[in-house]
């Protein structure tokens, strides 16, 4: 059953594309787990974000950029995520991560954002003091709660909203925190006039646009960029089309640009966007590979 509205708590966790909430880092996915006043799960919300940027470490939160070309952005998510943030207290494994990165998002809309709630990391302090580290993952192993997939929004939620169980179960009734469970429930929240789209999840088919991967000819002293992080060293493959004849670019593309090599062929970087718009072949290294065999 789904409960937008009523007392309770909304875990929250979110992926990003770095820590810079004020700077050019955005969200790239959010998960809100639903909690009643005894602890129970009464309902999840999940999505990518598309955040018109690469997707920054990838290694971390695993998200590919063929995953997000089709989710939506934050301002068309905007209006359901609030949905299910209203009337609850907000609760986040350090909160103050990603408060600073909703307050971020929402304050682009211009919507004033409340950012109080509970923190259980914070908490695990006074509930869980024999615990060895104050990660996600130390505290619920100190909780005795199993494993998780770490770096997944929704499964972080879902862990934090465990753990956040274990420390009710402790607290008692009323809880310490009542206070906040009044002002969540009494303070009037902004809402976002923003269209809302539907939630994308990790996995999802999607429709994905044309790339080259197929080799195309290249001729001594055409221009070569690369983005991405490469499975080889950035700099092994710029010595190599050096090598070859090529003429290395770093930083940008313009329209003389014979291919774009991209890690992720995919990506949403402001390299593959100015490509694509100048109709530039973006090629994955394998591709590159071929073509610097044929032209030496």
């Amino acid at each position: 059953m789904d409960h937008l509205v009523g007392v309770g708590y909304a875990v929250v966790d979110t992926e990003t594309t770095g820590f810079a909430a004020r700077g050019r880092d955005r969200i790239v996915e959010v998960a809100v787990v639903h909690l009643d006043e005894t602890g129970t799960i009464t309902n999840e919300w999940c999505t990518l974000i598309n955040p018109a940027r690469d997707l920054g470490p990838q290694h971390i939160h695993h998200i590919t950029a063929a995953e997000i070309w089709h989710a939506p952005t934050f301002a068309e998510i905007s209006g359901a995520l609030a949905a299910q943030l209203r009337n609850r207290v907000l609760v986040a494994h350090n909160l103050s991560f990603d408060a600073r990165f909703l307050s971020a998002e929402f304050g682009r809309l211009g919507i004033d954002w409340p950012t109080t709630g509970l923190c259980t990391m914070r908490l695990s302090d006074q509930y869980l003091p024999h615990r060895t580290g104050r990660s996600l993952q130390a505290c619920c192993d100190a909780a005795g709660i199993p494993p998780h997939n770490a770096h997944s929004a929704l499964h972080d939620a879902q862990a934090a909203a465990h753990l956040f169980t274990t420390y009710l179960r402790t607290a008692g009734h009323p809880t310490p925190w009542q206070h906040l469970i009044n002002s969540a429930t009494n303070d009037p929240w902004p809402t976002s006039a923003a269209p809302t789209a539907l939630p994308v999840r990790r996995g999802q088919p999607a429709t994905l646009p044309p790339i080259t991967t197929t080799t195309i000819p290249l001729t001594r002293g055409d221009t070569v960029v690369f983005t991405g992080q490469m499975s080889s060293p950035r700099d092994v493959w710029i010595d190599r089309a050096s090598a070859a004849g090529l003429r290395v670019i770093q930083g940008y593309v313009t329209k003389a640009t014979r291919v774009l090599v991209a890690a992720d062929p995919f990506t949403l970087s402001s390299k593959a966007r100015r490509a694509r718009a100048y109709e530039i072949p973006i090629v994955t290294e394998q591709a590159f590979d071929s073509m610097l065999t044929r032209l030496t």
